[in-house]
């Protein structure tokens, strides 16, 4: 081979580098993706709501009579037995007497003073003259009995004998009345404010309807109470439930007996309930942003043992997840990976570098993942989140 043979082969053979280079420049650059791979396992669609404890029975204590409650020893948290003596209540005192009410109440003291020894002189008046009657008939009987007066005087002389005996217990009781009434303006004129000696037959001891602890004290210092005034809340740390406020929406799909999963609540365990009750009746929430919501609420048994739970109190948070879906051995992907194609469901499989479009039959979808019911088979890879610069043939590599 000559020399201008060489340089032929020389220059065509640079040309062709140069155009293979010029033409790879104008090919699209490889769109960097995030594969995923279809694969099955356990799938569950749940509904989430914020769930709170609270007691299953919460008994709250109340004064049975108007009284002056004496300190509370107990504290929040202390374990109490049933009949075991929560409070003490004894008789009200009675308010100190302001300048003017006590000038009043002396001034009642000698107004009954007056009237008792005024009902003393009228007792005493009634007295001798029901003896002058009482010697009277005596002589009237003698003259009778003689015949020396007629029947009708004897008969007045013991008319008048019966009217001065009743003039005398009519006195007398007169004296009675004022002496109470003296000793009534007397007992308002004194100082009750601070009992003395109040015997043990004074006060009224309210006893725990149940054991359990104390979950409230609604008072502690001692002080006056009303008649049907709240002391304490007593209950079961271990007899607690959850309530969730659900959507109504998702209310309807949630029934009697659907397994929950309860998770934040302070430890990495996740414990499980059932629902017990579905309440039929809905109320209106505000949400945080401002949106009125209609809800229900829904009450749950905890099924886990409580030791592992023990830690719990009333009015704890968690999170509440409602299973109304549950399958094994279930092909899926994540939500992520799918979009819309006109009416259906479309995903983007990795095929030799390549993104290429598939319709797919979707079933059931949570937040994070949705069940592939046809086109995928196990294994294949799709593109996590697909954008704009994606489509039908587009040359994609793994994001590293």
């Amino acid at each position: 081979m000559n020399n201008l043979t060489r340089r032929k082969l020389l220059i065509a053979g640079f040309s062709l580098l140069v155009i293979a280079l010029i033409a790879y420049g104008f090919l699209p650059k490889r769109q960097e993706v995030d594969l995923v791979i279809a694969q099955r396992g356990d799938f569950q669609v749940t509904i989430e709501e914020e769930g709170r404890t609270r007691l299953k029975q919460r008994f709250t204590v109340s004064a049975p009579t108007a009284g002056y409650m004496r300190r509370v020893d107990l504290k929040v948290g202390d374990a109490v037995k049933k009949g075991q003596h929560l409070v003490i209540l004894e008789p009200l005192r009675s308010p100190s007497l302001d300048p003017r009410s006590h000038a009043q109440a002396q001034l009642s003291v000698s107004a009954a003073q007056a009237a008792l020894e005024a009902a003393i002189e009228k007792e005493r008046a009634a007295t001798s003259e029901a003896e002058y009657a009482e010697k009277r008939l005596e002589r009237m009987t003698n003259l009778f009995s003689k015949g020396y007066i007629a029947k009708d005087q004897f008969e007045q002389s013991e008319t008048e004998t019966k009217k001065a005996r009743a003039y005398k217990l009519s006195a007398k009781a007169a004296v009675d009345m004022a002496r109470a009434d003296l000793e009534r303006a007397k007992t308002n004129l004194q100082n009750f404010s601070v009992p003395k000696n109040i015997g043990k037959q004074s006060l009224i001891y309210v006893n725990a309807p149940v054991s359990g602890s104390v979950f409230r004290l609604y008072r502690e210092s001692e002080g006056a109470v009303n008649i049907g005034e709240p002391l304490m809340d007593i209950g079961n740390q271990k007899d607690l439930e959850i309530r969730a406020e659900v959507l109504s929406s998702d209310a309807v799909k949630i029934k009697k007996g659907t397994p929950v999963l309860f998770k934040r609540w302070g430890q990495e365990e996740t414990l499980q309930g059932i629902v017990r009750v579905v309440e039929p009746a809905g109320f209106t929430k505000i949400s945080s942003l401002g949106v009125e919501e209609q809800r229900v609420l829904v009450i749950v048994d905890i099924t886990t043992e409580q030791d592992k739970w023990q830690a719990l109190g009333d009015g704890y948070r968690l999170e509440t997840h409602f299973i109304i879906w549950e399958g094994k051995d279930i092909l899926q992907v994540p939500t992520s990976a799918l979009f819309r194609q006109g009416n259906q469901w479309a995903v983007f499989v990795a095929e030799r570098g390549k993104a290429r479009r598939r319709t797919v039959e979707v079933g059931q979808r949570n937040g994070l993942a949705a069940q592939i019911i046809s086109g995928l088979s196990e294994g294949e890879k799709v593109v996590a989140y697909p954008d704009e610069a994606i489509s039908d043939g587009t040359r994609i590599k793994q994001r590293k």
